[in-house]
């Protein structure tokens, strides 16, 4: 299966992402639907179901994040798909579940072939945090000496996060977190709760997708006030480019949590810090008020409860960050 997925998408992964990703989920194995060659059995084609906590209000579901779609290169466009979506759907087991994917453009392309193309929502909405200025505008092809110049002007005018902080709660303090207790479960359920559907992510999941995570660079912190911790936040950290991969808190702790997390990633030399979220996340007006810049992202949002697709099929049901998306 993994040499299948390093030959449809042309990039061999480290054993150890893999096997953090199939095998080591507190949620379980990933299931894999392949299709094989009859002679040898060689694998052409795979597609993974990673467990995923998926609930809809306070109900459980069974979830899953779909991903690893790939072909090997010499059967690609020829009607593979359509042979393990049918055997697919004759399981018992895949009507029961509740699934997201961040679906490329091929695989839209085929979804919408197929007729399938009802669960894809629409790109997520992005927000950037400006903390280097210039860094960005020399990536958008200015060369470097004029571009740091522009960018010592600009970035003040993309500070505003630097205004939040705790100065109003002396009692408050952002702190490293090494590890998820359970007592950060509580944390979940009471700021994350949705009414459709959300992703409530315990802490052993939190560890494992982060804090576990055998390649990308990721940092936890806890907002604590007096001995209790009531928000936490991690960032994922990448050269000029941070990503605020989860973001917990009550709105009156939401910007000393923001301004914690930004600096943060300043003082690690990145230059900006990005998010994304369905359109109903519950901070967008709090990140605005920190100087996030709203962008819309190539970030294309599948999802579909197959006992009640009316419901799940809206931009709306949602909500999700970043943690459910950039797993690979």
């Amino acid at each position: 299966i993994y040499d299948c997925v390093d030959s449809g998408f042309g990039k061999k992964r480290p054993r150890a992402l893999y096997d953090w990703l199939y095998r080591q989920n507190p949620y379980g194995r990933a299931r894999v639907w392949i299709t094989q060659e009859k002679e040898g059995g060689r694998i052409l084609k795979t597609g993974a179901y990673f467990p995923w906590p998926i609930w809809r209000g306070n109900e459980a579901h069974r979830g899953s994040l779909a991903g690893d779609a790939a072909t090997v290169p010499d059967w690609q466009r020829k009607g593979l798909s359509a042979d393990r979506r049918r055997v697919r759907k004759s399981h018992p087991w895949h009507r029961s579940i509740v699934t997201i994917s961040g679906p490329n453009y091929g695989s839209r392309v085929v979804a919408t072939k197929a007729g399938e193309d009802s669960s894809i929502l629409g790109p997520l909405r992005g927000g950037v945090a400006v903390l280097r200025a210039g860094a960005l505008i020399e990536r958008g092809g200015l060369p470097s000496w004029m571009a740091q110049p522009l960018g010592a002007i600009a970035t003040p005018i993309f500070s505003g996060w630097s205004r939040l902080g705790t100065r109003a709660h002396p009692a408050i303090r952002f702190e490293p977190l090494g590890r998820f207790e359970p007592a950060y479960d509580e944390i979940t359920l009471r700021t994350m709760g949705f009414p459709m559907y959300w992703c409530p992510h315990n802490a052993d999941w939190l560890n494992w997708r982060y804090l576990d995570h055998p390649v990308e660079r990721y940092e936890a912190f806890a907002l604590v006030e007096g001995d209790r911790p009531v928000g936490y936040s991690v960032i994922r950290l990448a050269g000029d480019e941070a990503t605020l991969s989860e973001f917990a808190a009550a709105p009156g702790h939401a910007p000393a949590l923001m301004a914690g997390s930004l600096r943060v990633a300043r003082e690690a030399g990145c230059a900006w810090v990005n998010f994304f979220a369905p359109p109903c996340w519950r901070h967008w007006p709090a990140f605005r008020r920190a100087g996030f810049l709203r962008y819309t992202t190539k970030n294309y949002l599948d999802a579909k409860d197959l006992a009640d697709p009316a419901a799940s099929e809206s931009m709306d049901a949602w909500q999700i960050t970043p943690g459910d998306r950039d797993y690979h």
